[in-house]
């Protein structure tokens, strides 16, 4: 189904069609922060968007809500953003750091594997 089944104004019709969204699956398929960014919206403005999709479109998921309107999810570029902003603890070996991201991650567990004798222990 086509962007010009919503009810919407021209320039945001525009918009999404500049930015690719043509069809309402490739708007459903999108979370609002990603369909604000791409379309230079606000984010209210991109879930009315989503919401007006789903339902002229039917399509739904658990609960009758589309998995991009699910409360509490999260794009791959908001954990990225996250993860870079975590604390690291460094190894005092910089070529280790450099390997491991600038050190061990706080929230990841981290295992150093390897042949005997190259100095996991130390570690």
């Amino acid at each position: 189904m086509e962007t010009s089944r919503l009810p919407l104004s021209s320039s945001i019709r525009g918009k999404l069609i500049s930015a690719g969204y043509t069809s309402l699956s490739s708007i459903s398929s999108v979370s609002s922060t990603d369909l604000a960014r791409d379309v230079k919206i606000t984010e209210s403005e991109a879930f009315e968007i989503l919401k007006m999709a789903n339902q002229i479109s039917g399509s739904s998921s658990c609960n009758g809500r589309s998995s991009s309107l699910v409360n509490g999810a999260r794009n791959a570029w908001d954990m990225l953003n996250e993860e870079e902003a975590l604390p690291r603890i460094t190894t005092s070996c910089s070529d280790l750091d450099k390997i491991l991201g600038g050190g061990i991650s706080c929230r990841d567990v981290t295992e150093i594997g390897g042949v005997p004798g190259i100095g996991k222990t130390q570690i």
